[in-house]
């Protein structure tokens, strides 16, 4: 397939470029610095873009088969945050331009009021994430509202470092995975991501992940 990744130089874009090459897709990643882009492949091009510009990124999608967003915020935590519900806007409006309708993009459990797991509830949300959540939260409602687009939403809990595994990897619709492992590495978030791509289990879904 043809793919076009967004945050292919974050931690967990970096995971899914490799990964995506190594199962024979091609790939356009779309960075603002070509020059953090290190890896090289005959089927990865590289080109920058903005992602709040949706003039930006049509050029770079018309001709793809999905869109894959790793982007995350690097505000603070007592910052306002945007990212997401304003690149979503971008990215959407580019897809539609293009004729492309799948998207899979990447936010977090526990991006609602619903009740989730104590430490997020209690203190991760209260204390560090609760802006970043929230945005995450009204972008997964925009999609949801998208009639037209064909969306999956990956939901993990806390990410680490790491090579991808072959572990199973648990899943739920809803806001966390009951029992599920409170980390997973971001080299098997990639995995799942990329597995998204051949069923139809996932489309039209918000998705919780974990081990």
């Amino acid at each position: 397939m043809k793919l076009v990744i967004l945050g292919a130089t974050g931690p967990t874009g970096q995971c899914l470029v490799t990964q995506a090459l190594d199962a024979g897709h091609e790939v356009t990643a779309v960075v603002r610095n070509t020059d953090k882009m290190t890896t090289t492949h005959d089927k990865l091009k590289v080109v920058t873009g903005d992602i709040f510009s949706e003039s930006s990124l049509q050029e770079q999608m018309s001709g793809q088969d999905a869109v894959l967003s790793c982007l995350g915020s690097h505000d603070g935590w007592m910052a306002e945050v945007t990212l997401y519900t304003e690149s979503i806007k971008s990215i959407v409006g580019a897809m539609r331009a293009a004729n492309v309708t799948r998207v899979i993009c990447l936010t977090a459990w526990c991006t609602t009021d619903e009740k989730g797991t104590f430490m997020i509830d209690w203190i991760m949300k209260p204390l560090f994430l609760k802006k970043i959540l929230k945005n995450m939260g009204t972008m997964e409602e925009y999609l949801i509202g998208c009639e037209d687009i064909n969306y999956t939403v990956v939901k993990p809990p806390g990410l680490g470092s790491g090579n991808v595994t072959e572990k199973e990897i648990k899943t739920e619709f809803g806001q966390y995975v009951n029992g599920g492992a409170q980390r997973i590495i971001r080299a098997d978030v990639a995995r799942f991501m990329i597995s998204c791509l051949n069923t139809d289990t996932w489309e039209k879904k918000l998705v919780s992940i974990a081990y």
